[in-house]
């Protein structure tokens, strides 16, 4: 048994390399792992254990109290029940701040319990170094241990999206709009599903999640960056989700205060936060509108979409509180100049300026929700256009247009559809 070893490589960037522990039977675990942290100066490793976990002794807890690690790495795999137990007690006894995972098999069964038991990351065998690094920059920016850390983060926006009238095209508009802003920003982007009954954000995605934002809520009171990380599935457009759960049940009694302060911690860790909110009033849509800086309110040239509007407005205006009359904005979908209710028809019914027209463009969508892929990567409707001016518009970071691969069919596009959709 190998008790103490060090690393002489300095930290990168001017930063102090946190001290680490390993405790693992596994040699190329161990060997690959100190290979990582050699070359990133991360992390020295201060503390080895090569024992298994039931031959671990009091000897062996006194030393980790010693060296007093930033990180301890635990390797899960020759018996995931009691490492993970192991865990539990390193962390409830105050033995280690931060616990890392790690594993071959990453069933979520196992990572479920690893949550549950506060491990903030979980890294699969064999060992990926760019995982590796992120683990450890994370946890650097949950530690505070970064050269900037004097310099607190600016909060994102939350922008909720809200239809009264299921088959509106909410969701199909929140997805489109995050991964628009992303594309015009290329900033930190979050889809956040609160349709907990049937949200389908995950399907226009083309994803399969298997953690939620019931998950993240049920932990809500130890919640921090390491453990968002592990329940966010990032999409290839560079958009990251929170999925609602698949089954309708799981949602149980999920508490509208702690929605509440979720929202308000991810506002703490992306630039922009999509809500997709469901048509429901209930409290957790209501505890959504509450920590909106800005809702968008969907709606339909037809009788039913702006009746169901009609009666929304007051309750989203008594939520307003002190913010300004910009707060709420209307937006029309499937907008058609040919329409029997005209853009100053749907004003004059409601009592409130339609902000912003998205075409009707019905093929477009239907294909991009099938193909599990947002229709503003593709670049060829009317809709996505309409949709990124609106990310443009929401970033202030206005980009030139696509350059059509057939010039003269795009300018008779462009002539078909072309009038300004804003009003």
């Amino acid at each position: 048994m190998n008790y103490e070893r060090t690393n002489e490589t300095g930290p990168v960037s001017g930063e102090s390399p946190m001290v680490g522990a390993v405790i693992s039977t596994d040699p190329d675990f161990r060997g690959r792992l100190t290979e990582i942290f050699a070359t990133g100066g991360e992390v020295v490793v201060g503390f080895d254990v090569v024992e298994p976990f039931t031959r671990i002794t009091d000897a062996h807890l006194e030393k980790l109290r010693q060296v007093d690690p930033d990180v301890v790495f635990v390797d899960l795999e020759s018996d995931p029940h009691v490492g993970l137990k192991f865990s539990e007690f390193l962390l409830e006894s105050s033995t280690a701040r931060t616990v890392v995972g790690a594993g071959s098999t990453d069933s979520p069964e196992i990572l479920l319990r690893a949550m549950e038991a506060g491990v903030l990351e979980f890294l699969p065998k064999p060992l990926d170094p760019r995982k590796v690094e992120g683990v450890i920059e994370r946890i650097r920016r949950k530690t505070g241990k970064t050269a900037n850390r004097e310099t607190p983060r600016q909060l994102g926006q939350l922008l909720s999206v809200f239809s009264p009238k299921g088959g509106s095209g909410a969701t199909t508009f929140a997805v489109n709009l995050a991964v628009a802003i992303h594309q015009v920003s290329r900033k930190r982007t979050l889809i956040v599903d609160l349709d907990l009954e049937l949200g389908e954000t995950a399907l226009l995605l083309g994803k399969d999640p298997r953690f939620s934002s019931v998950d993240l809520v049920r932990n809500y009171h130890r919640v921090d960056e390491g453990l968002l990380a592990s329940y966010i599935e990032r999409d290839e457009s560079g958009v990251e989700l929170l999925s609602a759960p698949y089954q309708p049940g799981d949602f149980g009694t999920v508490e509208g205060d702690r929605i509440g302060k979720i929202l308000g911690f991810l506002k703490e860790q992306y630039d922009y936060v999509i809500v997709d909110v469901p048509k429901t009033l209930n409290a957790v849509t209501l505890h959504a509108f509450e920590a909106s800086d800005r809702i968008y309110l969907l709606t339909t040239a037809d009788l039913q979409s702006l009746r169901n509007v009609t009666r929304s407005l007051p309750l989203l205006k008594g939520l307003a509180g002190g913010r300004d009359d910009d707060w709420i904005r209307l937006v029309v979908n499937r907008f058609s100049p040919s329409h029997p209710i005209s853009v100053s028809e749907v004003e004059k019914t409601l009592g409130m300026k339609v902000r912003w027209t998205l075409r009707n463009d019905y093929r477009a969508v239907l294909d991009s929700i099938n193909e599990g892929r947002p229709a503003v990567l593709e670049g060829r409707s009317a809709y996505a256009e309409n949709v990124r001016r609106l990310a443009a518009d929401i970033t202030g970071i206005q980009t030139a247009p696509k350059t059509k691969s057939r010039l003269f069919g795009g300018l008779v596009s462009a002539l078909r559809n072309g009038h300004a959709d804003r009003s």
